[in-house]
């Protein structure tokens, strides 16, 4: 009995044992693409697998990567390349965890189609079996360039950032044939009415509103200006402001010569403004003082059509 309770309990330590193994030494695969604004896109793919897993050899890698790149064209009708100055591996090995990670990196060019503001992909995965020939299953990240925007993209990704600019698929044998695409569009544009308008022509448009608005306002200051030199009134070849040329219409309408204290009542100016209104007139010649007790006289002068003094 108790050899037998031994045996069992040595056979479950195995299949633990067994199930932690495969657990542990289970292939982890990450697709990582950066889409940039000249239409190209970096790759960056990592696998990590068992320590005695086979993985690509150098030539393999290269052999794989422009094959695909060559599938794509005729699929797509467009000029494409792989830049062979981009192909890199790296295989790192740790005896720690019995695994080891395979770095594969590349630049894509041409990868995308550029539309005005728009950045176009997806047209390379219509490809039937794209992620299961190149390496497998696995998580597929998409980031794209500083100053654009996600339009559309489908099929939704399980995960997305705005502020890294990027999107995850969980697992790349979910996909259809053509997929993922998306629509990316560059933020120097602005949706009006559902359309994107570029930030320029807003600017332009602005511009103009302005300097119609500039225009208006010069225009209303002028016309303004035009009226404000209309009421100026002409006593020979002085124009008068209108506080002078209230006196002198006053002297004129008093026979020419009143006193200077029933000036400032008629108009309710202080004395000091009253003196000040008549001696500018005087010095101008349009009247003369003369003094009268403690007040003065005020006195209009009478001018000549060609007395230009």
């Amino acid at each position: 009995m108790k050899s037998l309770r031994l045996l069992t309990v040595f056979i479950v330590l195995l299949f633990l044992f067994s199930v932690i193994e495969v657990y542990c030494t289970e292939d982890y695969l990450e697709y990582r693409v950066q889409i940039n604004s000249d239409r190209s896109a970096s790759w960056n793919i990592m696998l990590v697998s068992d320590v005695n897993a086979t993985v690509d050899t150098w030539e393999g890698f290269q052999e794989r990567i422009f094959m695909f790149m060559e599938a794509a064209v005729n699929l797509t009708n467009r000029p494409m390349a792989i830049d062979p100055e981009t192909i890199y591996m790296e295989t790192v090995i740790s005896w720690e965890t019995q695994s080891k990670t395979t770095e594969y990196r590349f630049k894509w060019l041409n990868f995308s189609i550029s539309e005005g503001d728009y950045l176009i992909f997806g047209d390379i995965f219509e490809m039937q079996s794209f992620f299961d020939l190149l390496y497998g299953n696995g998580i597929l990240q998409i980031s794209y360039p500083v100053g654009y925007s996600v339009s559309e993209v489908s099929p939704s990704p399980d995960e997305q950032d705005g502020d890294s600019q990027t999107m995850v698929w969980f697992r790349t044998q979910d996909f259809v044939n053509g997929n993922p695409r998306g629509v990316l569009v560059s933020r120097s544009s602005l949706i009006v009415g559902g359309k994107w308008i570029p930030y320029f022509v807003l600017g332009l448009v602005l511009t103009v509103v302005v300097l119609a608005s500039l225009g208006g306002f010069l225009l209303v200051w002028r016309r303004r200006s035009k009226i404000a030199s209309s009421k100026k009134v002409s006593v020979g070849e002085f124009f008068l402001e209108s506080d002078e040329e209230k006196v002198t219409r006053f002297l004129a309408s008093s026979g020419g010569s009143v006193y200077q204290s029933s000036i400032g009542e008629q108009f309710g100016f202080s004395k000091a403004k009253t003196s000040q209104l008549l001696s500018s007139l005087e010095k101008k010649g349009v009247l003369a003082r003369y003094k009268r007790g403690r007040d003065k006289i005020v006195t209009l002068i009478e001018r000549t059509a060609g007395d230009k003094s």
